[in-house]
């Protein structure tokens, strides 16, 4: 068969082409021909030309947010598939089987109505992650640039300010980058707006988020943070998606999206965050801050344990996604050790799969060994979900494993002083600057991946006894009822 597939997901980062990759393997080792474009971070790839759209037999979209209202024309009476992105992996073996009886001809009609949604399908969460998306370039390109000009300067380059004179090359790097996190904020509730309501609910979202933030005109002692994107992004998208419905005749609808719903949007939404959501939110933020600047000890390991074992838990899933989200939301507020919990937790999974394979290899299948090297390197990149496979042929003890070992590496990056400016590349961010001090990161990660193996091996070996016992159990009392009849 000829077929073609789309993937993306709500981050763009990992899923998208773990997908991909896995479409492309199973389809060759069936002997179908496939071609795959991503939608990802960095934009789409390998796009699909109308040729190759009009020669498959079917087309496969692998999705976790919205695709375009161009897309859905691009497949209008083909077959589709509709599948999750995040169920893909769990479904790949069987994904090609019957594609006939699980797929829908796309009509003129249906590429209209499903093209035309006012919401994107998918939870609240999936608008977040649309909004986090956006400002990853932002925070990323901005934590770099303040990296590099922190490392200059370390390497004996003058830093002076504006208020001292003509400004340093240092200081105008630092302060781009810097622009990236004043930015990434009302970034986020742009998208996390457009994400729910469309294109006219982005510049409301946008301006009234950065309004949020702007603790000087607001006379409040912080801004909103990331609370304000989320509340104001969800507001914002939710207040214009219900206005979108409403019907002014023939000669005011083509104001509506362009005109009327911008201006009235932030109208309401700017009065009101002047007066009460910046000032209440404001102040919510400044208590979470004050709570994480004067927590005792005690009490932050056992949140450091809980934030571990939840990054580690479900690899990129929903559990994963809200403690990733609570330590990336305090990077524009310069808390950077919860972030720096991230840098460590994220790579331990799958590198602790991969390496576990070549230490104990009776206890993994050939395809898990053949995975393995792609999963290390894969996994050091800050990408979880290279563990899934393994995780789901043996969820107890590899959950089990993760969870404990990501709790207690979350706990010794805290009691390190580990930080991380911003999202990088994984295991090599000390070398750019990103994480410090670069010694106690690698501790924290040697004895987590360390402890982790161990208790993939151990649990995994108990796990694998126990099973065959059982399969013993089961043969043994087959024999005796055959000898009894």
């Amino acid at each position: 068969m000829k077929i073609v597939a789309v993937t993306n997901c709500p981050a763009g980062i990992a899923h998208t082409y773990m997908v991909a990759e896995a479409l492309e393997r199973k389809a060759v080792s069936l002997g179908h021909t496939i071609k795959v474009e991503t939608q990802g971070a960095s934009g789409v790839e390998n796009h699909l030309t109308p040729a190759e759209i009009k020669a498959a037999d079917y087309v496969i979209l692998a999705l976790g947010r919205t695709i375009s209202e161009d897309d859905y024309f691009r497949f209008s009476g083909k077959k589709v598939v509709e599948i999750k992105v995040s169920e893909a992996l769990k479904q790949i073996e069987t994904i090609f089987d019957d594609l006939d009886a699980k797929a829908t001809t796309f009509g003129n009609d249906q590429a209209v109505k499903m093209g035309k949604q006012e919401t994107p399908s998918g939870s609240v969460m999936s608008h977040l992650m649309a909004g986090v998306s956006a400002a990853l370039p932002f925070v990323i390109g901005g934590g770099l640039l303040v990296a590099i000009a922190n490392m200059l300067v370390q390497f004996g380059m003058p830093y002076t300010d504006m208020a001292n004179g003509d400004p340093s090359f240092t200081w105008i790097v630092e302060s781009i980058g810097y622009l990236g996190f004043k930015f990434m904020i009302p970034i986020m509730g742009a998208y996390i707006a457009s994400s729910i309501g469309d294109k006219p609910a982005f510049a409301p979202a946008f301006l009234v988020t950065y309004l949020a933030n702007d603790n000087t005109m607001l006379g409040t002692q912080s801004g909103a943070g990331f609370l304000g994107a989320v509340v104001l992004g969800l507001g914002v998208g939710y207040f214009v998606k219900y206005f979108r419905k409403v019907k002014l005749g023939k000669a005011l609808q083509p104001l509506l999206g362009s005109m009327i719903i911008p201006f009235v949007t932030l109208f309401v939404f700017g009065i009101l965050t002047y007066y009460v959501l910046g000032p209440l939110m404001g102040g919510m933020m400044d208590g979470m801050l004050h709570f994480l600047n004067t927590i005792p000890p005690s009490m932050k390991f056992g949140a450091a344990f809980l934030v571990g074992a939840m990054l580690a838990f479900d690899m990129g899933g929903p559990i994963n996604k809200t403690a990733w989200f609570f330590c990336f939301a305090l990077l524009d507020k310069g808390i950077y050790d919860w972030y720096a919990i991230v840098g460590v937790v994220a790579l331990m999974p799958p590198m602790a799969a991969g390496i576990s394979t070549f230490i104990a290899p009776r206890l993994f299948t050939k395809q898990e060994k053949g995975a393995a090297i792609s999963s290390i390197i894969v996994g050091a990149t800050v990408a979880t979900e290279p563990a899934i496979p393994y995780a789901l042929a043996a969820p107890l003890p590899m959950i089990t494993a993760n969870t404990i070992s990501g709790g207690i590496a979350g706990v010794l990056t805290i009691m390190f002083g580990v930080e991380r400016l911003a999202p990088g590349i994984g295991i090599f961010d000390p070398l750019i600057g990103l994480m410090s001090p670069w010694y106690w990161f690698y501790l924290a990660l040697f004895i987590g991946l360390a402890l982790n193996i161990f208790l993939i091996i151990t649990l995994k070996s108990i796990w694998a006894k126990r099973k065959e016992a059982k399969l013993k159990d089961e043969e043994r009392l087959t024999e005796t009822t055959g000898d009894s009849i």
